[in-house]
């Protein structure tokens, strides 16, 4: 499950010159879960965070928890661009069509995390992420490492998500271009993936995503051998 190797030593080394808090993971220790999609009204807000969020998938040992890299969530007093970066380790499969199946319920996780006073909107078909914080939450001591336990713990429902570490970033002096690029090339590995499992024929020398299958190991030979070649 090499698919996403490249991307996750790009991320580490990108975040690596940067001062991280790291908790370890801890289900005991979630910020309530609320059952459905909160609407913050503006009043109600204390700010919002714009940016990005993705998932890099990878069966390599992960450790489990959330990083925080810049301020946390009881020091923001001002909207700010972030980013949500989750690695998630999965068991060791061999069967490329249930690789693609647990990638794609990864990556549908985000649609049933629900933290009080924590309003994320996001996109099946993009990689932007924003949350809108309310004062109440703030009050009330919310917190990456709260948040971020309660998407871990979203995530190890599948019994095939063996750890998680999820990273949030607010620092003001990192580049997110960077993080965004990042994104990019992920979605762009998915959707290769989408389109090689479900057998879509397409002429290698005119496609949109041969750059992905030049790029990514292990992506031509699926490719291939979904062709019968």
């Amino acid at each position: 499950m090499k698919f996403f190797s490249s991307l996750i030593k790009d991320f580490s080394a990108f975040t690596e010159p940067y001062n991280k808090k790291k908790y370890a993971y801890n289900g005991q220790n979630c910020w309530k879960d609320i059952g459905y999609n909160e609407v913050i009204m503006q009043r109600d807000t204390a700010f919002e965070l714009s940016g990005t969020g993705f998932n890099l998938i990878t069966s390599s040992p992960v450790e489990s928890g959330v990083t925080v890299i810049g301020d946390d969530l009881g020091d923001i007093t001002e909207s700010r661009k972030f980013a949500r970066v989750s690695l998630v380790q999965l068991e060791q499969q061999e069967d490329e069509q249930k690789i693609y199946n647990l990638i794609r319920k990864v990556e549908y996780v985000k649609y049933h995390y629900f933290p009080e006073g924590y309003m994320m909107r996001t996109s099946s078909r993009s990689h932007k992420e924003a949350v809108r914080v309310s004062k109440k939450a703030v009050k009330n001591g919310i917190s990456f490492e709260t948040a971020g336990n309660l998407l871990i713990k979203k995530y190890m429902e599948n019994p095939a998500v063996k750890a998680v570490n999820v990273v949030f970033v607010t620092d003001h002096k990192l580049d997110y271009s960077k993080l965004e690029a990042l994104a990019l090339k992920g979605n762009g590995i998915t959707e290769a993936l989408n389109h090689i499992m479900n057998s879509v024929k397409f002429d290698c020398e005119t496609c949109n995503l041969k750059p992905v299958c030049d790029e990514v190991e292990g992506m031509k030979e699926l490719h291939f051998k979904s062709m019968g070649m």
